[in-house]
C-alpha cells in the first residue's frame, strides 16, 4: 500500500490540495496531513472547514485521508479524523496534549483507537503521543500495521539529538512491527512558533522516504509492504513473550 505524508504550509489549504493531487497521481492510498495543518490561529470555527476539505479529498480521489481539528463537544480535544472514500471511519483524540495545548483548553484523550480500513489496521499517534513507548507498544500488541503520526515539529527545540530524531521512528517500528507515517507542516503555528516539516515514512527496515527540505512543500510517498509487516510480526517475540508482571509499575499513579 502506498502512503503519503503531506508536508504543506500551515494554514494554507491550497498548498495541502496541490500536494494531495501529487500524492494521488503517484499512487498513494493514504494521505496524512500535519497536526493543525489548517490552523494559522487557534479557532473552533476552522474545524468544520477542515473536515469538509478532508472529506472532499477522500471522496473525490477515492483515498483515505486523516487530519486534525480542534473539536469541541462536552470538552475541547485535538481530534484526528479518518475518512475513506468520503465516509467517516473514526477519530482519535490526542492522548498527551502539550502544555501549550492545555493552556488553550485542550483536554487529553482517554485511549488509543484502532481502525480496520481496506484490510489494513491503522491507528493515529497524534504528535507527542509517539514519544510515549508504552502507548506505541499498545498499538503493536493490537495488531496495527500502519501508524499515522501528524506532528508539529518545532524548528527550535530544547530536545537533544536534533540530527538523530528520525531514529525514534525506526525504533518504534522495529519494536512494534508497524510502519509509521509522520507528516509535519512548515511555517508559523497558531502559538507563533516556527515549525519545520521533517516528514518521513519509516519501517523496521529503516526510513523509506523523507522530505528533501524541512521548509518546502512536498508529498513524501512510499510503498509499505503489508506482507512483510505481517511476516515480521510472526518472528518478533518481544510482542508475545513479555513478562507482564514486570510492568506493573507502569500503572502506578505515584510514578
Amino acid at each position: 500500500m502506498k502512503v503519503a505524508a503531506i508536508q504543506c504550509r500551515i494554514g494554507d489549504l491550497e498548498s495541502a490540495e496541490r500536494l494531495s493531487v501529487d500524492a494521488v497521481e503517484r499512487g498513494a492510498e493514504i494521505l496524512l496531513y500535519p497536526e493543525y495543518f489548517s490552523y494559522p490561529v487557534f479557532s473552533l470555527e476552522l474545524g468544520e472547514k477542515t473536515l469538509q476539505f478532508l472529506q472532499r479529498i477522500s471522496k473525490e480521489y477515492d483515498v483515505i485521508t486523516s487530519g486534525n481539528v480542534v473539536f469541541n463537544a462536552e470538552k475541547t480535544t485535538n481530534r484526528a479524523f479518518i475518512f475513506d472514500s468520503g465516509d467517516v471511519v473514526g477519530h482519535q483524540d490526542k492522548v498527551h496534549p502539550t502544555r501549550t495545548e492545555k493552556a488553550f483548553g485542550v483536554t487529553p484523550g482517554e485511549r488509543l483507537n484502532f481502525f480496520d480500513v481496506r484490510k489494513t489496521r491503522i491507528c493515529v499517534l497524534v504528535c507527542a503521543d509517539i514519544l510515549y513507548p508504552e502507548l506505541c507498544r499498545i498499538a503493536g500488541l493490537r495488531g496495527v500495521e500502519i501508524a499515522l503520526n501528524p506532528v508539529v515539529s518545532f524548528k527550535h527545540s530544547e530536545l537533544p539529538g536534533e540530527n538523530l530524531r528520525y531514529c525514534l521512528y525506526f525504533a518504534r517500528s522495529f519494536d512494534n512491527c508497524y510502519a509509521i507515517v509522520k507528516a509535519g507542516g512548515f511555517g508559523r503555528t497558531f502559538a507563533g512558533s516556527e515549525a519545520a516539516g521533517r516528514s518521513l515514512i519509516a519501517s523496521f527496515d529503516g526510513v523509506l522516504a523523507k522530505a528533501k527540505s524541512e521548509e518546502s512543500e512536498e508529498a513524501v510517498v512510499a510503498e509499505v509492504d503489508l506482507g512483510r509487516i505481517r511476516a515480521y510480526r510472526q518472528i518478533n517475540y518481544s510482542l508475545t513473550e513479555r513478562n507482564v508482571k514486570a510492568y506493573e509499575d507502569l500503572l502506578g499513579k505515584n510514578l
